[in-house]
């Protein structure tokens, strides 16, 4: 076998292998860079929209004020529209999140460590208006929102302290004010 012939295969393999190598490192580095412009738009939706006005009204219609004034079981189509608005507002908020979740645009503890308990208390409010919805058009009606709720219920807030692992004080400083806590020896002078 010729020198010549051994070299050109060795700097042939070279060349495939960093090829290779190469596309694997710019895939990489787009679903990284897909992931970046989704977490933005993650926190866009948790702050921005979360802090509005209009969505707090929103919120304080659905939790305290629409089952008194609107009887469960009614389609949400059929509330009166200042009422409606309010409940797709709130809604769809929701939605939106369970879609990211859906299609595993952000990490699920992020969406569920700051959104979960009110997804749930929200849900438990809306969800005979949505399955009257459902049933008066379809069964996908706010489907994004119930996987958020399942998926919030099955992680209840404990288990997503530990997962998420923020820290907690073994008890709390006098500073604070706060009774509660983990007990504590008692504090020096007391």
């Amino acid at each position: 076998m010729d020198v010549a012939m051994v070299t050109n295969a060795v700097v042939a393999a070279v060349s495939v292998i960093t090829v290779g190598v190469s596309a694997f490192f710019a895939l990489r580095q787009l679903r990284l860079s897909q992931s970046a412009n989704h977490t933005l738009v993650a926190i866009e939706l948790l702050t921005r929209d979360r802090m509005s006005d209009a969505f707090l009204d929103s919120q304080q219609f659905v939790l305290t004020e629409l089952r008194s004034r609107h009887p469960t079981g009614i389609p949400v189509s059929e509330l009166p529209p200042d009422a409606r608005k309010h409940v797709n507002r709130f809604a769809l908020y929701y939605n939106g999140l369970g879609q990211m979740l859906a299609f595993n645009v952000v990490d699920p503890a992020l969406l569920i460590g700051t959104g979960g308990f009110r997804a749930r208390e929200a849900w438990s409010v809306l969800e005979p208006y949505i399955l009257a919805e459902r049933a008066a058009r379809g069964e996908s009606y706010l489907a994004n929102f119930e996987h958020l709720v399942v998926l919030a219920a099955e992680t209840p807030w404990p288990v997503a302290l530990r997962k998420l692992g923020l820290r907690r004080f073994d008890r709390y400083p006098a500073a604070l004010g706060l009774t509660t806590g983990a007990a504590s020896p008692a504090e020096p002078g007391a």
